[in-house]
């Protein structure tokens, strides 16, 4: 599957280095998905390294910048893929004489036209415009849709089939440093033997679960009946773990198990027959 570097969304948005280099977390993070399939691809430019990240430095100027190891490694994994191959404006797709619009903005020759072309979806950095959105263009009387991609989650919300991203690690990622921790979920865990409807049904209940203001509106939820679980003796699914077990409801029968730890949820098991929940 192809991928399209926006660099359009880099404008001189960022107040300073670091700041930008911080919210390369999640770009890497969109890059390193992608490449686990060796046949996916990113386009960008030739000229990326002239883009602009505040308003007088360019990516080409950050091998000047001190910073921490981490911060480093962002910058060092920017730098392999914008020096890499393919380059879309050495075999330009779309039709450079006609005129593509977005926002009354002619945009051709630019990533947005040749993502058209390609039906491709952008991977765009942290910028207002660009975030996590849809972007309508127009080229002639007919409109094109295309998504401009910034964190791991929409990428995986739109293309978890394209990308082959099994639920297990597709939960991992959708959920990340939200209220439901998902790091210690298995190919065992249960996720795997839902069908598909038990399975959308389960993200619009995570979904929910996360938006709540607190969690003492998460417990006057009825909907969700978050509440303890209570098995014991060899019926307990979870002995031997010391945390207080909870439970919630996802659909009729159907809970999630697991325990908070902090601010967070971490999911254990997702249980689709209630055989865990008749004895708990």
């Amino acid at each position: 599957m192809d991928f399209i570097l926006n660099e359009k969304s880099l404008h001189g948005q960022f107040e300073d280095v670091e700041t930008f280099l911080k919210s390369l977390k999640n770009n890497i993070r969109c890059f390193d998905i992608i490449h686990k399939k060796t046949e996916n691809r990113i386009y960008k430019i030739v000229d990326f390294h002239k883009c602009y990240i505040t308003g007088d430095k360019q990516i080409c100027d950050l091998k000047y910048q001190p910073n921490s190891d981490e911060l480093l490694r962002f910058q060092i994994q920017l730098t392999e893929e914008i020096y890499t191959k393919p380059y879309w404006d050495e075999n330009v797709q779309h039709d450079m004489d006609e005129e593509y619009m977005w926002q009354n903005e002619n945009v051709t020759a630019t990533a947005l036209a040749e993502a058209v072309a390609h039906k491709s979806s952008l991977l765009s950095f942290d910028s207002d415009q660009y975030r996590d959105q849809v972007l309508c263009i127009q080229k002639g009387d007919r409109d094109y849709k295309v998504l401009s991609i910034y964190s791991p989650g929409y990428l995986a919300q739109n293309h978890s089939k394209d990308l082959s991203i099994e639920r297990c690690e597709e939960l991992k990622i959708l959920y990340e440093g939200t209220r439901i921790d998902c790091s210690l979920l298995e190919s065992k865990s249960g996720q795997d033997f839902l069908e598909q409807h038990e399975y959308e049904l389960l993200k619009k209940t995570l979904d929910k679960f996360v938006r709540h203001e607190s969690w003492e509106s998460i417990d006057l939820d009825d909907g969700l009946e978050y509440k303890k679980y209570h098995g014991s003796g060899k019926s307990d699914w979870f002995t031997g773990y010391p945390q207080t077990i909870m439970k919630f409801r996802y659909s009729g029968k159907q809970r999630v198990f697991g325990y908070r730890k902090g601010d967070r949820f971490r999911v254990l098991y997702i249980e689709r027959n209630h055989k865990i929940s008749d004895k708990g």
